[in-house]
């Protein structure tokens, strides 16, 4: 049965700016299904269907972030759950996200909770891609006593502001981490307000919400063209270390630059493990965690997918040793595929100091 939009234009009727706005969303979600096929074409069957699950996920997200979140009555909406997953994200991390307008300026108030860990980082697009614009972490913040804190973020900063990030033309949203040891940990507290009064919200008109469903088309495009373009690196060079920040751009997967990225691809049989070993760095936090084929963290909450430094004791050299497995290999730190025969394993060092070392990776039976 056709839609309503492409009655019109296979009737030759004009449609208005609203119903041409909802065709490319349309296309643009249909371009989505037929990539999926493609890239899952003689794969395992499982990856087809975590990618239309990805699909309604980032459609999801991006509804969201496009249709309800306004930049004029920002607030702070939880980017990531065991449900809505992407650009590898952390299950040992919180992340919130406000929409941005460079026009205007901001005020983050705030308290510490129990994170080891908390940033601001302001993404916008360069051409057709996300950068990083600006980004602080609590090293670089001011505290009171009782953890209370505020952060301007504005195009020119305002006088006597202790705390405050540039706000450049291209800006259009904030994210902030607050990584944690224990999930079970307190966050901080965090609420944004723009620091003028802005007019209560009006009805929505067709203008605005055609460009918002626009918005939402290319956000959808361009999640998973960064996501096909990250993925098929690594799926090259399976069982090797293939990925590593300090080498490749990861600012169009809203990476933080206070994280380096390493890590690969395994690909195992039932009586294989992959054995994971290197040095850590110096550093606030680090973890290794398994990702899938649309870089979604695998199933953090029956299964173990991550380990952190607090759960990894090193050996009396420094070094650990993490195999990734479909069942126990009788070795004390292991991370479960969940029966997944392929996915990513991504080592995170927080904050690293001082020469940082690639880990290995090695196929052993079992």
């Amino acid at each position: 049965m056709k839609n309503s939009a492409n009655i019109r234009r296979s009737s030759g009727c004009k449609m208005n700016d609203l119903q041409q706005a909802w065709a490319k969303w349309n296309d643009a979600l249909a371009e989505a299904a037929t990539k999926v096929e493609t890239l899952t074409e003689g794969r395992p069957t499982s990856e087809r269907a975590e990618g239309y699950r990805f699909l309604t996920r980032i459609t999801a997200a991006m509804t969201e972030f496009q249709l309800e979140q306004t930049a004029d009555w920002p607030s702070f909406v939880q980017v990531m759950s065991p449900a809505r997953k992407f650009y590898v994200d952390n299950p040992d991390t919180l992340y919130h996200r406000a929409t941005l307008d460079p026009r205007l300026g901001y005020r983050v108030r705030g308290r510490r909770g129990d994170e080891l860990y908390l940033s601001f980082c302001v993404y916008g697009l360069r051409g057709r891609r996300n950068a990083i614009l600006a980004n602080a972490c609590d090293d670089e913040l001011q505290f009171a006593e009782d953890g209370t804190f505020e952060l301007v973020l504005s195009a020119e900063r305002p006088p006597s502001t202790v705390n405050w990030l540039p706000l450049d033309r291209n800006a259009h949203t904030l994210v902030t981490r607050q990584y944690f040891a224990d999930r079970t940990q307190r966050p901080a507290e965090l609420q944004i307000e723009t620091l003028d009064p802005q007019p209560p919200s009006a009805a929505p008109d067709e203008k605005q919400t055609a460009r918002s469903i626009r918005g939402l088309a290319e956000s959808v495009t361009r999640t998973l063209a960064a996501t096909e373009a990250a993925s098929e690196l690594w799926l090259e060079r399976p069982n090797e270390v293939s990925v590593d920040s300090t080498a490749d751009d990861w600012a169009s997967l809203f990476a933080t630059p206070d994280n380096d990225y390493v890590g690969g691809w395994y690909a195992l049989a039932e009586d294989e493990a992959l054995v994971m070993e290197g040095r850590a760095p110096a550093c606030r936090y680090w973890s290794v965690q398994l990702c899938s084929r649309w870089l979604e963290s695998r199933d953090y909450v029956s299964r173990r997918v991550i380990l952190n430094h607090t759960q990894v004791p090193l050996a009396a050299d420094g070094t650990f040793r993490i195999a990734i497995a479909h069942r126990d290999p009788g070795l004390p730190h292991w991370l479960d595929t969940a029966g997944h025969s392929e996915g990513g394993a991504i080592f995170r060092w927080l904050l690293p100091e001082g020469d940082r070392e690639r880990p290995t990776f090695r196929v052993i039976k079992i």
